[in-house]
């Protein structure tokens, strides 16, 4: 693949960009989704030939966004999820409305070489999906990330308010409960899926976790476990190499 790639992962909560040239990172960026405007002022004075795009952010920062990728210049793929490509088949039931930040990190779980496996996003929210040796995606879930369980928490009770705890055996205040149980409903998600994945595949998979919530995660998930950083971009820069590839 000749000149510079951007990629792009566009979240709830911040936005993740990562400059390819040359075989290699050469820089990664991040910044509040609220900010998403500023990016081609990160990105300069860098002029990036194509820049692919994971958007799951609301309609105002993606407007921000495509007017700074607009200012970059160069042509933009915005990744939408289809039921068969990049080796990956995906087995929702609308498969273009699986998410596109999912989809690519299936992509990259797949092209890691890490099938079978439990890919893990842990972020605003947490997705937790199936993804077997062969390349399918079988499904998954969408849970509340452990802010917005708090938050949940603070605003639909009387007696939790917000309050700090920490994950604890057997919690002893209600910081401590709060904490503890958010953690494990999380990892208990995880472990469900898992166990069913293992029963259909034959084997005890892996769980690849990424995302701002992914170390805290991974501490309280059974092995084998990895957490592997930028993995949507990771899987954005595997499909702009394959498209790359089928353009000439």
């Amino acid at each position: 693949m000749n000149g510079t790639i951007l990629t792009v992962d566009a979240g709830n909560t911040r936005l993740k960009w990562g400059l390819w040239q040359d075989g290699a990172w050469r820089r990664k960026g991040v910044l509040p989704a609220g900010e998403a405007g500023c990016l081609d002022a990160q990105i300069m004075p860098a002029r990036p030939e194509k820049a692919f795009v994971s958007c799951v952010a609301g309609d105002a920062p993606r407007a921000e966004l495509a007017a700074a990728l607009a200012r970059l210049g160069g042509g933009v793929t915005w990744l939408q999820a289809s039921a068969q490509a990049y080796g990956l088949r995906n087995a929702y039931a609308e498969p273009a409305r699986l998410g596109p930040d999912r989809y690519a990190m299936l992509v990259a779980c797949l092209h890691l070489g890490l099938a079978p496996c439990v890919v893990v996003g842990a972020g605003t929210a947490v997705t937790v999906d199936a993804l077997d040796a062969a390349g399918a995606f079988l499904g998954g879930m969408i849970l509340p990330g452990p802010a917005l369980m708090r938050q949940a928490l603070a605003a639909g009770t009387a007696g939790v308010m917000e309050v700090s705890g920490r994950l604890q055996d057997f919690p002893r205040c209600t910081g401590d409960g709060v904490e503890t149980g958010i953690w494990r409903a999380l990892a208990g998600a995880v472990a469900d899926l898992r166990a069913r994945l293992a029963r259909a595949a034959g084997v005890q998979p892996l769980v690849v976790l990424s995302g701002g919530e992914a170390t805290a995660l991974a501490a309280v998930v059974d092995e084998p476990r990895r957490v592997v950083e930028d993995l949507v971009l990771e899987g954005l820069l595997w499909i702009a190499r394959c498209s790359d590839a089928q353009a000439r």
